[in-house]
């Protein structure tokens, strides 16, 4: 007896964790049916059901959150794109990288399953990988163009304001104004914020953010900041005082490159000549081995500290430790942006660079990359 009630406990433990894990990151769009199927209430079925295919990604986070929803399933589903699973590793193979046309696809094939429809999911995503080559040539426009990935740019503050106030409901409105200030932004940036650095260009460039580069913020953080202040000022009809926005975020900017300069000028202090130091991987691994054997302390790449860098918080390190034949990666520029001055956006390399060293090579890197250990 005791032996039939521990097999099924086993059994249903892991049933569990086997559908945890599938609620994690389905492997394809039939699976995120499945689950879809499993998870939603059946009002929010219903809300899916007769949703225009045009209005779905309204029904996805942060609109979700916005509008209460409640579906950040989807959206969590498509978070890891540096190393893609299961679904978002499948529309990314088929060439869907924007993150509401994910959303939207996995949405419409639902919503045809919901309504008895027999699903082509090849034919769902086309008219999406038309739309992401189309986009392709957009960006040569970045600066200028009114709309980006079939969104509209605000051209200034204004315009945002008035795009902004149809992103939320009147009820939404209302209980915005019972927050603070602080309450309000911090809620939001997140979200909707996030929402609105990567839809309204404020990291990859448009004219929105140019307006306020021009202005003197070039951080797209600081940007979607004063965004959501500034509505959120106009929600209570108060004044927005743009200029003094623009003159905390300038202080605000400077103190935090002081403080910030303080910690790396103590940080950088604790490395001497001749130190051990160990190497971070701060740009991932060569090898699955290597990242095993540094997980489980294995082996860690190492090197000598030969000279410093007091201006810049530089390390001369020579390597004496890889742990891989193939070197270890000390430069990749996959999550780089770069400030181009002439066009006044923040732009992605063009192409992808890695740079791989080897044992007894001599190299320049941030100290950030490297852990002091242990003096010679």
């Amino acid at each position: 007896m005791k032996a039939t009630f521990l097999t099924l406990i086993l059994f249903v433990f892991a049933i569990t964790i086997a559908y945890s894990q599938e609620r994690k990151s389905p492997s394809n769009i039939k699976q995120a049916i499945s689950i879809l199927q499993f998870e939603l209430s059946d009002s929010l079925k219903l809300i899916v059901k007769n949703t225009e295919e045009s209005n779905l990604i309204r029904l996805c986070y942060p609109w979700a959150a916005i509008n209460k929803t409640g579906l950040k399933i989807i959206y969590d589903w498509f978070q890891n794109n540096d190393k893609p699973t299961g679904l978002n590793r499948y529309l990314i193979k088929h060439g869907i990288t924007y993150l509401d046309h994910k959303q939207t696809i996995t949405l419409v094939a639902f919503k045809q399953y919901l309504n008895n429809k027999k699903s082509d999911y090849k034919a769902i995503i086309k008219p999406y990988q038309r739309i992401e080559l189309k986009w392709a040539n957009e960006d040569k426009l970045r600066s200028t163009t009114d709309s980006l990935r079939g969104v509209y740019i605000p051209k200034d503050l204004d315009d945002a304001l008035r795009q902004l106030n149809t992103f939320f409901k009147d009820s939404v409105r209302l209980q915005a104004k019972q927050l603070s200030e602080n309450e309000f932004t911090a809620r939001y940036h997140f979200g909707l914020g996030l929402w609105l650095r990567n839809n309204w260009g404020l990291w990859g460039g448009s004219r929105l953010s140019k307006y306020f580069i021009d202005l003197g913020i070039n951080n797209p953080e600081d940007m979607s900041g004063v965004i959501l202040t500034s509505y959120h000022r106009q929600l209570l009809q108060n004044p927005i005082k743009l200029a003094e926005q623009i003159q905390f975020s300038k202080d605000y900017l400077a103190k935090a490159q002081k403080d910030e300069l303080n910690v790396k000028t103590k940080e950088f202090s604790e490395y001497h000549l001749n130190d051990t130091v160990v190497y971070k991987y701060p740009y991932g691994y060569v090898t699955t081995k290597q990242e095993d054997d540094a997980d489980n302390d294995k082996c860690s790449a190492k090197g000598i500290v030969i000279a410093k860098n007091v201006k810049d918080f530089l390390l001369k390190v020579q390597i004496i430790e890889t742990c891989d034949k193939k070197g270890i990666i000390t430069y990749d520029n996959i999550k780089s942006y770069i400030f181009d001055k002439k066009i006044k956006q923040w732009i992605k390399a063009k192409k992808r660079k890695i740079i791989k060293s080897h044992k007894n090579e001599e190299l320049w890197m941030n100290y950030n990359n490297w852990e002091a250990k242990e003096s010679q």
